[in-house]
């Protein structure tokens, strides 16, 4: 889509995973804000500031409810601010910057049937666009258990102390809760893109879990994965960034588990980590989707503004 001929494209900012908060998802927190991750993204919304993108004149932030399936969040809040941006601006499409889980909202709104024609450039940055390990671990077990080696990130720090709070709504049935009230931690989980991941130890001998003979399968990136050739056809830019130098879960060390509705494939007892990572997200998985691709030497955070040298050279 050219956007020759017509006002500057405005940007709409998708946080990641616990990147909005609102009294929608936990009672008295407020108005729509970054909650949690205020301090990893109000310094990037600064920096978009100084290259010309003003708060709510030239950049608008979709907070959504991450809690939801994916679709539901492109429908239902990503949707309506690329409306309010070019209600706002005049101009006819927009560029997507997205971070993390918020490159699926994105996805899930160009490959939709609701999509409006009006997106230009996607700029995804440290997107699991095949999947996360951990999220089996939490979505299967509750937790990612202290016998998993590796640095323990933020994003797992702002995970703790969530499930936390959602066991209280069932004490004591931890992922019934999750099933319950955080239906889109299924759609992280690793998808078929991302290969076997689960490294089954069975009298003393390892061998992976197909994924195909799995219980816990992502359905829905599959299905989007399947689809992404709709991004091309609809003539929008994409641009991947990786961060790597990171120690990253890459695959997850599982013993059969002896409980009917826990760990459901595999109760995770250790990891293979690789330094191909974020820290969260394999750059494998980013690269997951077709699109230019780039590595930064960063951290799952510390991405977006380590790129901005590349950020001023996509939206010159």
């Amino acid at each position: 889509m050219s956007s020759f001929l017509a006002p500057k494209a405005p940007i709409v900012f998708v946080p990641g995973l616990f990147g909005s908060m609102s009294d929608q998802i936990i009672p008295g927190t407020g108005d729509w804000g970054f909650g949690f991750a205020r301090t990893a993204y109000e310094p990037f919304i600064r920096l978009l500031g100084k290259m010309g993108y003003p708060l709510n004149e030239q950049l608008f932030v979709a907070f959504y409810d991450w809690r939801r399936q994916i679709d539901i969040s492109a429908e239902r809040f990503l949707l309506p601010v690329i409306e309010r941006a070019k209600q706002t601006t005049g101009a006819p499409c927009v560029n997507l910057i997205c971070h993390s889980m918020g490159g699926l909202v994105a996805r899930a709104y160009v490959q939709g049937e609701f999509y409006q024609n009006d997106v230009d450039q996607l700029l995804i940055f440290a997107t699991p666009n095949a999947g996360s390990p951990v999220a089996y671990s939490y979505w299967a077990g509750g937790k990612l258990p202290r016998s998993v080696s590796g640095k323990r990130n933020v994003v797992e720090l702002y995970m703790s102390v969530y499930l936390a709070y959602l066991e209280q709504s069932i004490p004591f049935h931890r992922i019934q809760a999750i099933h319950r009230h955080f239906p889109s931690l299924l759609d992280l989980t690793p998808s078929a893109a991302y290969g076997d991941y689960l490294l089954e130890k069975k009298q003393g001998v390892e061998a992976f879990v197909p994924y195909k003979q799995m219980v816990v399968k992502n359905q829905y990136m599959d299905n989007l994965n399947a689809t992404m050739g709709i991004i091309a056809a609809r003539n929008i830019r994409v641009t991947l960034v990786a961060g790597i130098g990171h120690e990253t879960i890459h695959y997850l060390r599982t013993v059969p588990s002896l409980s009917p509705d826990k760990w459901v494939d595999g109760r995770v007892v250790g990891s293979i980590n690789s330094d191909a990572g974020d820290g969260s997200v394999m750059a494998n998985s980013v690269f997951a989707l077709e699109g230019e691709r780039y590595y930064v030497e960063a951290t799952h955070l510390e991405i977006l503004y380590k790129s901005e040298p590349l950020l001023r050279q996509l939206l010159e």
